[in-house]
């Protein structure tokens, strides 16, 4: 196992979900500091994901042919100018801009730091592998969100995006440790052909379209339940921002240990079936949520959601990078990374119409519905792959 690898793409992940989830914690203060509605301010989630989509397109199909750890560099660069940009910002319409910026490096650091792994580590073991570089998703919110949401607390919201630049300045220099790759170039009208024939056969192929369907559904029904649950919790229960931040500390902590569990379970009762179990928790615990009282059951009952969401994170990761050939795996993930990020655009853009139309339980119900969805095309449509014969050995 090559640790080093492991945490140069934990770090470069860590720092776009960090950043991404921090918005949910902050949300009531660009409400409050650019005069605008829940629904308004979640468009910079909504920007952010078409952004990252069109980032993860070209990064994916490119470093197929001219490797992964270039875009990974340039990637993480574009983060720290885009988070400086963010904390600058004078009204909601420069702060979107911004927010666009940082989804470009976001969509390129996902896209392609997902591909490295796949390319590096043997599917035998890239269940415990990207069990422990996913679990960046989950440390964010135990170390990035209450840290920015103190600093917005206390500083101002400005501050916050400040931090995230700097680290992302640290983290250009540690991804110079990244390995050397052995790229694949083709003439440019070759490059075309395989990327257009990869499409075609993406789409036309049951089990990967069901795939692209399932990233759509898992990034959605996640991101749109924790988009608006700072602003429920703070009208709901006057929470303050840093209580907020704490709350997402502690379900953290449970992902952080739920995620390494869930890719080593994986690796012996297979990829798939841990994503099943995974998303049936996650799903049953998002839809009792807002019927709960501020208290400890509804704590546990959040920190259930993280735990679901943790579980199935790495499994489904490794499940996804088999489905297609080494060399039209950084396509695939950007197509997968594609679904993904208009999954959250959907979401988080329907799920603000209906928090302000019928409240948080209307969003609760829509993200349960996305992820049962998951755990039926998994069961109907995803076949486990099968080790090699050099791995068996």
């Amino acid at each position: 196992m090559d640790y080093l690898v492991i945490a140069n793409l934990f770090l470069l992940l860590f720092l776009g979900v960090a950043d991404n989830q921090v918005i949910a914690a902050l949300l009531p203060n660009f409400v409050e500091s650019f005069k605008v509605t829940v629904s308004q301010a979640g468009l910079l989630v909504v920007v952010y994901s078409i952004a990252a989509a069109v980032a993860a397109f070209a990064s994916g199909v490119l470093s197929d042919h001219y490797g992964r750890r270039w875009f990974l560099r340039a990637g993480v660069a574009l983060f720290a100018l885009a988070s400086w940009f963010s904390g600058h910002a004078t009204s909601f319409a420069s702060l979107m801009g911004a927010r666009c910026l940082t989804g470009l490096a976001a969509g390129t650091l996902s896209t392609c730091a997902v591909a490295f792994a796949g390319d590096w580590f043997p599917y035998s073991v890239r269940g415990r592998a990207i069990g422990l570089i996913s679990s960046a998703y989950f440390v964010a919110p135990i170390v990035g969100v209450p840290v920015a949401a103190f600093i917005a607390q206390r500083y101002g919201w400005r501050q916050a995006f400040f931090v995230f630049a700097v680290l992302a300045f640290v983290v250009v220099f540690v991804s110079l440790t990244l390995p050397r790759e052995q790229p694949h170039p083709q003439p440019s009208k070759e490059k075309l052909r395989s990327t257009l024939r990869s499409f075609r056969s993406f789409l036309g192929r049951r089990d990967t379209s069901a795939a692209l369907g399932i990233a759509f559904l898992v990034s959605g029904g996640l991101v749109g339940f924790i988009t608006y649950i700072g602003q429920w919790l703070s009208t709901r229960f006057a929470v303050t921002t840093g209580t907020i931040g704490l709350i997402f500390a502690f379900a953290g902590a449970v992902a952080v240990v739920s995620a390494p569990v869930g890719g080593i379970l994986s690796d012996q009762m297979g990829k798939r079936n841990a994503t099943i179990a995974g998303s049936v928790v996650m799903g049953l615990a998002v839809a009792f949520i807002p019927f709960l009282r501020w208290g400890a059951v509804l704590l546990l009952v959040f920190g259930a959601t993280s735990m679901g969401a943790a579980f199935r994170q790495g499994p489904l990761t490794a499940l996804m990078t088999e489905l297609v050939p080494g060399t039209q795996r950084g396509t695939f993930i950007a197509l997968r990374n594609i679904s993904s990020q208009l999954g959250i655009g959907v979401a988080v853009f329907a799920g603000g119409i209906l928090y302000q139309a019928h409240g948080y339980a209307a969003v609760t119900t829509l993200c349960a519905a996305m992820t049962a969805l998951v755990a039926i095309l998994l069961a109907t449509h995803i076949v486990e792959p099968q080790p090699t014969v050099e791995e068996i050995r």
